[in-house]
């Protein structure tokens, strides 16, 4: 849902009167019905505007076009957050991306606390709400840049507060946070954490995996490692060198349980996976007998 098509949907219904949930259904097929025939009257806002340029920021042939084009949106309404954090994920400078961004998020957070936004109905569903999204993204993006310049107790409070903020977690912080917690050692937070979010996947596996590793706890250890596999035949490959890329996949995309699965992991989580350099050794000695 873009801003220009929340605006107009939330005046729409602010003007339906709508007396239950039945009602206000049907005023939304009515939404839906005129909206795609060109019926509903609206005016531009600024923020409209600014998204509008955002749009061609993520449409621009070259990287420096992009940044112009989202300069020019953030500049024009700074209410428009995701241009400022389309603008960080560009920048290659780590003093020049962070900082502007713990500044936007500072200044953002007070808009929306002042707009009501941080009341105690809408704390853990951010990122269902049109206009506190972009604040989540942005935290997203500073907990990862926070790792890749090594400061890995300011994501850990970063990623904590994306997850207070939205229990859903559409951002994949809770990830980070396991990989954070597999670096500081931390068995007791990394267990509660899996608890509240029992996937089986390699994100959630593999900083298990480690955590116990390092610990020593080789029992643990090979039992996520035995999840691991199985939950990603690709993986042990990998290790082995007979591991095929997905050529199918898109850039940026990967699929759970494949080869770009693996890879993400080892490009995302370089930060966990430094710490153990001779790991290679251990998956391979003991996944010798795993089918």
């Amino acid at each position: 849902m873009d801003n220009k098509f929340n605006n107009m949907l939330n005046a729409f219904l602010a003007n339906s009167n709508a007396k239950d949930e039945k009602e206000l259904n049907e005023k939304l097929q009515e939404f839906i019905k005129k909206y795609n025939a060109g019926e509903i009257e609206y005016e531009n806002t600024p923020l409209d505007d600014a998204y509008e340029l955002l749009e061609k920021a993520s449409n621009a042939k070259t990287e420096k076009q992009a940044i112009k084009y989202a300069k020019e949106a953030y500049d024009k309404c700074p209410e428009c957050f995701d241009a400022l954090v389309f603008q960080a994920k560009l920048e290659k400078n780590p003093i020049k991306r962070l900082n502007p961004l713990e500044d936007g998020l500072q200044k953002e957070k007070a808009r929306l606390e002042k707009e009501g936004y941080f009341k105690k109905e809408n704390i853990g569903m951010f990122y269902g709400i049109f206009e506190t999204r972009p604040y989540i993204k942005g935290l997203y993006i500073k907990a990862s840049f926070l790792l890749i310049d090594g400061k890995v107790k300011q994501a850990l409070s970063v990623c904590k507060e994306i997850l207070r903020l939205n229990k859903n977690d559409n951002t994949g912080a809770r990830y980070l946070l396991m990989a954070i917690y597999a670096f500081l050692e931390e068995e007791k937070e990394i267990l509660q954490l899996y608890k509240k979010y029992p996937e089986e996947n390699l994100e959630m596996l593999f900083p298990l995996f480690i955590i116990y590793y390092k610990l020593g706890n080789d029992e643990k250890a090979k039992e996520y490692l035995d999840k691991i596999n199985k939950a990603n035949p690709e993986f042990i490959k990998f290790y082995k060198g007979t591991m095929e890329e997905n050529d199918n996949i898109p850039i940026g995309y990967y699929q759970k349980g494949s080869a770009s699965e693996v890879l993400m992991y080892f490009e995302q989580y370089d930060f966990l996976i430094d710490t153990v350099l001779t790991i290679d050794y251990y998956i391979l000695e003991n996944s010798k007998k795993k089918k």
